[in-house]
């Protein structure tokens, strides 16, 4: 009840997001009360999860459950309980963020180390992938459609379910004009741009039916106008049989709206209605072949029209007779199973058998009885004609831009072609549309098996949020202000922006400026240090120092102090280093997370993996030394050694990007002070 009229969630969420692990828990729990369930039956609801699907995606449901429903309404009388399995939920994650960094066959502790690279696509799957896309030619209609939805992808940063379910009507110029209404092209700007209406998701407001669709429009530069417009208006115009099917299905409610119900149509023209396959009549290889390279250049109404007429001209003229393929189909649907079987007729309209060699061509079958049949016996294959609700009115099935043959078998299986100006089956597009293709969840067949040129590139998969990741993160990387960012993507808040930032801090510095005289005076690694300070990434005596001279003698005298000083820069296992070490090497010999002061905190996975192995190592010492029986000093001396590290290491654990764990520790760039034991 709350899933669906309180947070008005889709059905389809609510049966595999919510029921499916609910009954995963009532089985483990089976003798037990819902208020009366503990942690070990939810710990083992969680393991039954994993041992199902062995992503753990079920699991994580699980436990996720647990917090979001029992946890957060109080329904259990023990609790919380989700505390004790959120190491459970958050182990596998672990495991293979490890896995990820460990396949690199070497990790560059530099300032080029994008944060949370691992968000981003892999460099050699989305190559291949715009090669694919760009270059290669379909072998489908439906591939076809899936090199257009991920083209607009790539070049957009819409969200899978964004491009999938792009209006039919999808362009939107909009005009400038000055205050006197002239042209902006005239005064030295654009008079003209080319918008993407789309239905953006996660824009409804809190409590809102979350199954309307939120219309916006979507900014596409000029560099790109080309190949979006290329791209859509021909995926319009080889979808355009399919709409107007679909419409006339939905506006008559009939499955077969080009017939009577009443009429009688010979089985040779209905085949291709029912299966899509163009070909009924027994055709050579080397003549099939021919037609289905011919129909594939542009799936023109034209093209089928005239392989529909050869056909029916040779059976005519008695040069051939209905396939094999053809024949069992039909004599398959009058079989009866207890609920329903298909009658055939003669042209008189007598139920007829077609046992024997009979000339199917002679054979009919009445629309009415045909359309009940369908409904009870291929429901699954009936047109999607359900309306979609707008924020002020409904949106046709047909309205969609992607639309595409429901299991279209004889092209995807069966290596033929779909007649789709005669096919009776429309779908309307979804995610599986591309994510399928992309090896995103389990498939036998992707684009990259398809038409990869090499072995390994036939094993490439590839996400397809990492592509809206990519281009977030580049369009930051060329200066593109964080507002406009988030405007193109329909983002609530700038703050939004910044999850998708996987910029590395050289790029994230190469977007601060300093003046060109001070810049090329500075040379890289002076500038470089001088941009960390400027954006407050960094610290130590150097900057101190810097800041002090820029506060008193001014910029001049502060770059040329920088300049001398600019070796005081370091990239250490566990973070960044400003200080200098021309003359004494460092005092902490890298053990920076000992209190260094100069030490500043960064998020690169490769750092926090370091801390966090150093943290596994430096407990288990602990535990070690501890367990010892001895009572001497050196044991004491060992555990109080063990764990300032410790505490050193967790606290930069904590630490924020860019500032400073250990702001008050010494200062070890000052002359040590002599004790009375020095000589």
């Amino acid at each position: 009840m709350e899933q669906l009229f309180v947070r008005r969630n889709s059905f389809g969420h609510i049966a595999n997001n919510v029921a499916r692990p609910l009954r995963v828990i009532a089985t483990c729990a089976v003798d037990t009360e819902p208020w009366s369930v503990t942690v070990d039956e939810m710990g083992l609801a969680v393991r039954t999860g994993n041992s199902i699907q062995a992503s753990g995606k079920l699991g994580d449901l699980i436990a996720g459950l647990t917090k979001v429903l029992f946890d957060t309404n109080h329904l259990a009388d023990v609790g919380p309980l989700y505390p004790t399995l959120a190491t459970t939920r958050l182990q596998p994650r672990l495991a293979r963020r490890a896995k990820f960094l460990k396949s690199h066959s070497e990790i560059r502790h530099n300032l080029e180390d994008r944060k949370r690279a691992e968000r981003l696509p892999d460099r050699r799957a989305f190559w291949e992938l715009v090669r694919i896309v760009m270059t290669e030619q379909p072998l489908t209609f439906m591939d076809e459609l899936r090199f257009a939805a991920i083209r607009i992808m790539i070049l957009t940063g819409f969200r899978i379910g964004e491009a999938t379910l792009l209006p039919a009507e999808w362009r939107t110029d909009r005009h400038y004009y000055d205050s006197k209404q002239q042209p902006a092209g005239e005064l030295g700007g654009y008079s003209q741009s080319l918008m993407i209406r789309h239905f953006a998701e996660k824009q409804q407001a809190k409590n809102a039916d979350s199954r309307v669709l939120v219309d916006r429009t979507h900014y596409v530069p000029q560099m790109f106008e080309e190949i979006v417009t290329e791209t859509l208006t021909r995926a319009a115009e080889i979808t355009s049989p399919l709409r107007n099917t679909l419409r006339k299905q939905t506006e008559t409610g009939r499955v077969l709206p080009d017939f009577a119900l009443s009429e009688l149509a010979p089985i040779t023209q209905i085949y291709t209605r029912l299966t899509g396959n163009a070909f009924w009549l027994d055709v050579s290889e080397e003549q099939k072949r021919s037609w289905i390279q011919k129909c594939r250049n542009n799936y023109s109404i034209e093209c089928f029209d005239e392989l529909q007429k050869m056909q029916e001209q040779r059976c005519i003229h008695s040069q051939g007779e209905m396939s094999a393929a053809a024949r069992i189909y039909f004599r398959r649907m009058t079989k009866y199973d207890g609920s329903h079987a298909l009658v055939l007729r003669n042209s008189g309209g007598t139920a007829i058998s077609v046992g024997g060699r009979r000339d199917m061509s002679k054979v009919f079958v009445k629309i009415g009885d045909l359309e009940n049949y369908l409904r009870v016996a291929s429901a699954s294959k009936l047109s999607d004609t359900e309306p979609f609700r707008l924020t002020d009115r409904s949106f046709a099935s047909w309205e969609f831009l992607f639309l595409h043959p429901k299991r279209s078998l004889a092209e995807e299986r069966n290596k033929g072609i779909c007649d789709i100006t005669r096919y009776a089956a429309v779908g309307r597009p979804d995610t599986t549309l591309v994510n399928l293709s992309l090896g995103e969840q389990k498939s036998c067949d992707t684009l990259f098996k398809r038409y990869g040129q090499s072995d390994d590139d036939k094993d490439l998969v590839l996400t397809s949020h990492t592509l809206r990741h990519l281009q977030n993160t580049e369009l930051l990387r060329l200066g593109v202000a964080d507002t406009i960012i988030s405007k193109r993507f329909n983002r609530r808040s700038v703050a939004q922006s910044y999850e998708y930032d996987h910029r590395s801090l050289a790029e994230e510095l190469d977007q601060l400026e300093l003046p060109v005289e001070v810049e090329m005076a500075l040379g890289d690694k002076a500038s470089t240090v001088a941009k960390m300070i400027q954006s407050g990434r960094a610290s130590g005596p150097i900057v101190d120092a810097f800041k002090r001279i820029q506060g008193s003698e001014g910029d001049t005298a502060a770059f040329e102090f920088l300049k001398v000083e600019a070796d005081g820069f370091h990239a250490t296992p566990y973070g960044h280093c400003v200080n200098s070490f021309t003359v004494d090497p460092c005092p902490k010999h890298l053990e920076c997370f000992s209190g260094c002061r100069h030490l500043s905190a960064t998020n690169l996975p490769e750092n926090r993996s370091h801390l966090q192995t150093l943290e596994l190592k430096l407990i288990a010492a602990v535990e070690t030394a501890e367990a010892r029986p001895s009572k001497s000093i050196g044991r004491t001396n060992q555990i109080q050694h063990a764990k300032v590290r410790l505490d050193g290491v967790r606290t930069l654990l904590a630490t924020k990007q860019g500032e400073k764990p250990f702001p008050d520790g010494p200062d070890l760039s000052l002359p040590r002070r002599t004790g009375v034991m020095d000589g």
